[in-house]
């Protein structure tokens, strides 16, 4: 691009970079991208096959509104607190669009979610950012920061680590603009912040189809949160930001719980399985709440990676302080994971 062309707040910008995606599938173990190891439900490929129709030349829903009330009813909502859209990373979008004017700062904790960073730049807002210098704690400065808008991703990526629901409260009850909870990863956590809305309008809670519902190809996000916040989505959504596919496979997803939990009481299971064995390869392994582990290994990040690489495993490697030194590792099946102990011992020795 030219650089007399862009405007000015995108000289010389870097923008968000997305797991690498290998050209061929054949013989990838592909741990970078927190997909799931389990195939998404029967009922949702089966609803998405019917509705392979001539009625695709149609125009979905403007609102997605059969997708809204189906989420609406499993969490015991009224549709008019959902709000949906192409992902989670569509409805991120939507809150600096809604809730952050030019000018202005966004504040989030660090490391978090590299997707706020160049949203900051490309909404020309100013990031206001919070060193977390324990994975878990949320760091104090964050409570009393003026800014507008503010984003606390929990359970945090890459990291990991659950931040506790008071302080999460303390944050929002501190703060006079709005606070998104980006929830992508919850349903592997203990617990969640869906009981803080009562009593909390400024508070917005993000969640994703991508991880616990196996639907990262068709891209579905919803947002859940005062009537008054999904109005100021709503105001500067996209006209039809979810198609008719998926609007469908989200219905279908969230209506069967059965597939859902197996799905992610699976992954919980080899989570935990996972973790003790890298820990007893001399890894530092911080405690997860997601679909992945934060791991630090006894030699240099970028090495193993490589090393991992090279046999064809593909794990997430961010190259920037203060993570530098740190992996992260997608929980996978246990064939996975038994191709991936064996290249790890092969390149630790």
């Amino acid at each position: 691009m030219q650089k007399g062309f862009v405007k000015k707040a995108l000289e010389g910008f870097h923008p968000y970079v997305p797991g690498e995606q290998p050209p061929d599938r054949d013989g990838w173990v592909k741990l970078n991208t927190n997909e799931s190891p389990v195939p998404p439900s029967p009922r949702v490929l089966e609803a998405v096959r019917n509705a392979v129709t001539d009625e695709l030349r149609l125009y979905p829903s403007p609102t997605g509104a059969p997708a809204r009330q189906a989420i609406a009813r499993h969490l015991g909502l009224d549709p008019a607190q959902v709000a949906v859209g192409n992902g989670g990373d569509e409805m991120i979008e939507l809150c600096f669009r809604a809730f952050a004017g030019a000018g202005e700062t966004v504040a989030y904790p660090t490391p978090t979610y590299p997707l706020l960073d160049p949203l900051c730049r490309m909404h020309e807002v100013r990031g206001s950012t919070h060193p977390t210098e324990i994975p878990w704690e949320l760091p104090p400065g964050l409570a009393a920061d003026p800014s507008p808008l503010k984003f606390v991703v929990n359970p945090n990526s890459p990291t990991g680590a659950l931040f506790d629901a008071a302080a999460v409260e303390a944050v929002a009850r501190a703060s006079t603009g709005v606070v998104v909870i980006d929830e992508a990863y919850v349903d592997f956590a203990p617990r969640s912040c869906l009981s803080l809305l009562e009593g909390n309008p400024n508070i917005v809670l993000l969640r994703t189809f991508s991880k616990s519902y196996a639907l990262a190809g068709m891209r579905i996000g919803f947002a859940i949160a005062h009537p008054d916040l999904i109005a100021s989505l709503d105001l500067v959504k996209d006209s039809y930001n979810l198609d008719r596919l998926a609007i469908v496979a989200a219905v279908a997803a969230i209506e069967d719980e059965d597939h859902h939990r197996k799905l992610v009481d699976e992954v919980i299971a080899n989570r935990t399985e996972l973790a003790a064995e890298l820990a007893g390869l001399g890894f530092e392994v911080v405690p997860s709440a997601t679909n992945f582990l934060f791991v630090k290994p006894p030699a240099p990040a970028a090495s193993v990676a490589s090393a991992l690489r090279e046999r064809k495993i593909l794990v997430r490697h961010y190259d920037r302080e203060p993570i530098a030194g740190w992996l992260r590792i997608t929980v996978g099946t246990k064939e996975q994971h038994r191709l991936l102990l064996a290249a790890l011992r092969g390149a630790l020795r």
